[in-house]
């Protein structure tokens, strides 16, 4: 079975309801060729566990609410990076939303570590209004939050190996649309736009570089 697997294609999933604190599980990605990879939205139930089997590299970003990482409690938006081979045991320590990306890597993976919410190192973006954080630096790939202050505009781009987006506060928008919280978004390799962001302001997570270039 595979979901959105054609990476030429743009997409955009509507998961407000999660956001919202509606239970369940929303599957954003799902291939099983040879770069197998799942990716998805979860909200679970205060109390909720799960464990990951380390056979594939793992990327966690707590959406909303608390997580506990083998006892280590992460609250939004904390950052998890699993290479693989390396198990963990998650529970939900309150009511919470997180984003789950469990795939076979594309390039070396051995670091693993968590990120918290609370201690991220937040800088001045590359335009007034933003401010960004590294979550991971790859050869060719960088996962990063970003945070847009109200009435932000960004100069138009073009993604070189794709571009996925999640918004995790406020409103995201460009010359094709306006993304509430809870929304993902994947455009394709070469694509390009002009986002920006309205009164609400904006949270996003944002990994560029990382899509097949056909």
């Amino acid at each position: 079975m595979t979901l959105h697997s054609d990476h030429s294609i743009r997409v955009v999933v509507d998961a407000t309801d999660l956001h919202a604190g509606q239970a369940g599980e929303r599957p954003l990605e799902l291939r099983t060729a040879s770069a197998e990879s799942r990716i998805t939205l979860r909200s679970l139930e205060a109390g909720a566990t799960w464990t990951h089997d380390g056979k594939h590299l793992l990327e966690v970003l707590v959406v909303r609410g608390l997580l506990s990482l083998n006892g280590e409690n992460l609250g939004s938006p904390s950052y998890v990076r699993l290479a693989p081979g390396l198990s963990a045991t998650f529970t939900s320590t309150e009511a919470s939303m997180i984003y789950l990306n469990e795939r076979t890597p594309t390039e070396p993976e051995t670091d693993s570590y968590a990120l918290r919410g609370d201690s991220l190192d937040w800088r001045q973006g590359m335009v007034p209004g933003l401010k960004v954080t590294s979550l991971h630096q790859g050869l060719t790939k960088h996962t990063a939050l970003v945070r847009w202050a109200p009435e932000t505009r960004f100069n138009p781009h073009t993604h070189v190996g794709g571009e996925e987006i999640l918004v995790l506060e406020g409103v995201f928008r460009d010359e094709h649309g306006s993304y509430p919280a809870g929304t993902w978004i994947r455009s394709p390799h070469m694509s390009n736009h002009r986002p920006f962001t309205g009164p609400e302001g904006a949270t996003i997570l944002v990994k560029v570089g990382h899509l097949d270039v056909a």
